[in-house]
């Protein structure tokens, strides 16, 4: 006989941001730890770090775990994935860092885009057989037919297609970057002896799914928790139908989660995460500085949520045309205690090792303490160390009258 399901709990839109912001490691600078182990943590817990191209500060996926991280570097992350293969890289809802014990559950992914998507068989055997036998390479590896040499056969873009596509199905794995390019390996020599390999069904995939995401947000919807679903829809096989509702209720007549009302909406946690609320001092938030976050945070990359818990409309506005931003190519959302306050436009001048604030602003209603300006000038400073920027260009700031409080913290800060 199955135990009665745990009793549903109401819990204000503030708790559940504090919630959220403890499962993001992000309420204090020490959640998961200093060290390589931290970023291992800190990326199982989050279950994924986006990469992304953008350099106008740090890459994303360097961006996100130095928020949460005090001593990282990017080399942590590389022995993780290089060395010690626990870390290895596919598409969650875009391309990301995830831990290597989750590998199995991309199998559907990787063998549906391999039935649903075809290539040049000829084309994709030789790959293989090239990278069997002179091991790890990059697409500058297969650079074009008729170089100068005489010896090359390859026509790059083809090549470079079908390296993407041998690594979506599965056949490679990146081995490790080399200065940001992918060095590609037979998945069979990348993946350590004791990784399941097995495929889940749908309904294994969906429970995963669901209790992945919500160890990561705390709190959340069904449309929460199944942000990513149109991902796994282009990828897996047209017979692979992943029933979240039906796995969501599987979970709740086992007590492996509650149900949670926050202000009018049903949503879901852990109930040992709803227990920290029971818990004085558990969730200790940081408002001894201002974080910056990236477009590409997990915190904020769901950006229906982030309106409804932390009631900023925020919008990354490097892809809208230039005469149409509001706010700035590239600007990072700022975090205080339990706050998104305003937004950083910002970009780091490495010749010059110069942060260079082009506009920062507060949101409208945000009352400006000392305390707020103290955390503010202290959080720029470390940002602008973790972009190896020895100085700070204010350019735009609103309100204006923030200038004249910040500018001598930042050229004489406190001892």
């Amino acid at each position: 006989m199955l135990a009665p399901m745990l009793p549903t709990l109401t819990l204000t839109r503030q708790n559940a941001r504090r919630l959220f912001l403890q499962c993001q490691g992000l309420t204090q600078s020490t959640a998961f730890g200093r060290g390589k182990g931290a970023v291992l943590r800190a990326i199982q817990q989050l279950g994924y770090v986006q990469i992304d191209t953008i350099s106008v500060v740090d890459r994303a996926h360097h961006h996100v775990l130095a928020t949460r991280i005090g001593n990282y570097t990017p080399t942590m992350l590389h022995v993780l994935q290089a060395k010690d293969r626990q870390v290895f890289e596919y598409w969650s809802h875009a391309a990301a860092y995830l831990p290597m014990d989750d590998y199995r559950y991309y199998r559907p992914m990787m063998e549906g885009f391999g039935q649903r998507r075809s290539f040049d068989k000829a084309l994709t055997s030789q790959i293989m057989d090239r990278i069997r036998l002179d091991g790890p390479l990059q697409s500058r590896d297969f650079e074009h037919a008729n170089d100068r040499k005489g010896n090359g056969w390859w026509d790059w873009k083809p090549a470079k297609q079908a390296l993407e596509h041998l690594f979506l199905s599965g056949e490679l794995m990146i081995s490790e970057r080399a200065g940001f390019q992918k060095v590609y390996d037979l998945a069979e020599r990348v993946l350590p002896a004791h990784v399941a390999t097995q495929a889940p069904d749908a309904a294994e995939w969906a429970r995963f799914s669901l209790l992945k995401n919500l160890g990561a947000v705390g709190i959340g919807n069904l449309a929460d928790l199944t942000y990513a679903r149109s991902t796994v829809r282009r990828f897996v096989s047209t017979d692979f139908v992943p029933d979240y509702a039906a796995a969501l209720q599987a979970l709740l007549h086992s007590n492996t989660i509650q149900q949670v009302e926050v202000e009018g909406v049903t949503c879901y946690a852990l109930p040992h995460v709803l227990a920290t609320l029971q818990q004085p001092g558990a969730i200790r938030l940081n408002r001894r500085r201002v974080q910056f976050l990236s477009p590409f945070d997990n915190l904020v990359i769901n950006r229906k949520r982030m309106l409804s818990l932390f009631g900023l409309d925020y919008q990354l506005e490097c892809y809208v045309p230039a005469p149409k931003r509001q706010y700035g190519y590239f600007c990072l959302p700022m975090l205080w205690g339990d706050v998104l306050l305003g937004r950083l436009d910002c970009k780091a001048e490495r010749k010059t090792r110069t942060l260079q604030v082009r506009y920062l602003q507060l949101e409208p209603g945000q009352r400006v303490s000392a305390a707020l300006i103290a955390a503010l000038a202290l959080g720029l400073r470390q940002f602008a160390d973790q972009q190896q920027c020895d100085d700070i260009k204010l350019e735009q700031l609103s309100p204006a009258t923030l200038r004249a409080a910040l500018q001598p913290l930042l050229e004489n800060p406190p001892g």
